[in-house]
């Protein structure tokens, strides 16, 4: 009976070590691999709550509808005038006309005659214009007068004045070279000097505008000769 029960108590122990051999190699590794899958998900972070609240808030407002504008008249704009300028009240924009120096002449009873002596200016301005002749009153000699009219006025001008310095004589006195300018008149440029080695008479240069004049001027004439430098200077 005993014995029986012994080999009955082993074969309960070998089939009971069978099934924990069979579960060992069978169930144990889908029991390893289920759990590891749950460890898995209790250590992923937790998915995010979308706060509705705040979306919502985040979204751009909705464009408020605009009335729609009535359609204009094509009406054309207004063109600027470039030529349209702004003239102050009393003041003439209107060119200054050349002066007729014959007809100053004639009025301050100036009688001119030809001759032929070189002025400084004729000697200067090379292929410009330059008239030439000697005035009288009372039939006496009162000036060499020269004059010539130039867009290149002031250029004609520096190379004379340069020419001038550069033949001045140790006799040179009475130099002045100055602008003058009188109430509502041009600015004047004015030289003047005595100088024998150049003239035996004083030299009077003036520039008015585009226009250069020359004296070359008699002692006993110097004011009649001033009084005609104050008409060609206006």
């Amino acid at each position: 009976m005993k014995n029986t029960l012994r080999v009955a108590f082993v074969l309960a122990l070998v089939v009971a070590s069978l099934g924990v051999a069979d579960y060992f190699f069978k169930e144990r590794p889908r029991f390893l691999a289920q759990r590891d899958q749950h460890q898995e998900q209790e250590m992923a972070p937790p998915a995010p709550v979308q706060d509705t609240h705040a979306s919502e808030a985040m979204q751009p407002p909705t464009a408020l509808p605009t009335e729609t504008a009535p359609p204009q008249a094509n009406t054309p704009e207004p063109v600027a005038n470039p030529e349209r300028r702004v003239v102050k009240k009393g003041v003439s924009t209107k060119k200054k006309e050349s002066i007729d120096v014959h007809a100053v002449l004639a009025d301050l009873h100036f009688l001119i005659t030809p001759t032929e002596e070189k002025s400084l200016l004729a000697l200067t301005a090379q292929g410009t214009t330059v008239e030439t002749v000697v005035l009288l009153e009372q039939n006496d000699r009162a000036a060499l007068f020269s004059w010539l009219e130039s867009p290149d006025v002031k250029t004609i001008f520096s190379v004379l004045k340069q020419s001038l310095q550069e033949h001045f004589s140790p006799q040179l006195k009475d130099l002045i070279d100055e602008v003058r300018t009188e109430e509502g008149g041009p600015p004047v440029n004015v030289l003047s000097f005595i100088d024998p080695a150049i003239s035996p008479e004083s030299v009077i240069i003036i520039r008015v505008r585009n226009r250069l004049y020359e004296f070359h001027v008699a002692e006993r004439s110097a004011d009649a000769i001033h009084q005609l430098i104050g008409a060609l200077s206006k």
